[in-house]
């Protein structure tokens, strides 16, 4: 699923602190500009010639490098049955075959083709299939999830989940956290969120918005969204995003 895209170019002030894993992942390709990117067991430096794709199952750190502008197409994107247990970093040969996607994929957000650019995300598979950290998720966290989406309006509840499922509360919670890196709250909330950022993109009214996501009136979705994203739906439909 497609959540979020942009050609930006990245304010002095740009920072990513995910103390919690994502359940997404977000893929850069810098055109000028580095980063410097932090996790539990990798340090490394992001420049232009790779296309990166950071984890969406750990937490990590990610800075601007002082000198120089950073120029950068990306995209935020969750791989649905799969999950990036590490950092990518995929070569980005002149005229070869990513080269020519990104720049397909770069040219479909200049002229807003949005269900062009949601397919390209989805076919971003390709390229990462034999990328070590890139792996398909077990089938038992694949229909949760599958379950949690379908029923993303509901009211979800953690033990309503793990009876569906036929596991003691206590223990599904282990599982899936064993299996995802995040709780089954903590993903319910992610999609949550991922769902709204998506419609907002598409313009729907904020209320519409509220309700699709499964909560009962607009303030609690505004607290909700503000505290997962640092700035408010309104804020966000203004451009007030971070990549």
């Amino acid at each position: 699923m497609l959540i979020d895209y942009g050609n930006t170019v990245v304010s002095p002030s740009w920072e990513l602190k995910e103390d919690v894993p994502t359940g997404y992942s977000r893929i850069y390709y810098l055109r000028s500009g580095e980063f410097r990117y932090e996790a539990a067991d990798t340090r490394r430096t992001l420049t232009p010639g790779f296309l990166y794709v950071l984890p969406s199952t750990i937490p990590y750190h990610v800075e601007r490098c002082p000198a120089g502008d950073i120029a950068c197409t990306y995209l935020h994107v969750d791989f649905s049955k799969y999950r990036v247990n590490r950092l990518i970093g995929l070569p980005v040969a002149e005229d070869g075959c990513l080269d020519a996607f990104i720049r397909t994929i770069s040219g479909a957000i200049r002229e807003k083709r949005i269900e062009l650019l949601e397919r390209l995300a989805e076919d971003f598979y390709f390229f990462l299939r034999e990328s070590e950290g890139f792996s398909q998720n077990s089938r038992m966290l694949t229909i949760v999830q599958e379950y949690i989406l379908h029923h993303i309006s509901d009211e979800l509840t953690i033990d309503e989940l793990s009876r569906l499922f036929n596991y003691h509360p206590n223990y599904f919670i282990r599982l899936f956290r064993l299996e995802s890196g995040y709780t089954p709250y903590q993903y319910i909330v992610q999609q949550r969120m991922q769902y709204a950022v998506t419609q907002l993109n598409k313009g729907i009214p904020n209320e519409e918005v509220c309700y699709a996501c499964g909560y009962t009136d607009s303030s609690t979705f505004t607290r909700a969204f503000r505290k997962y994203y640092g700035v408010t739906p309104q804020k966000y439909r203004k451009g007030f995003r971070k990549p």
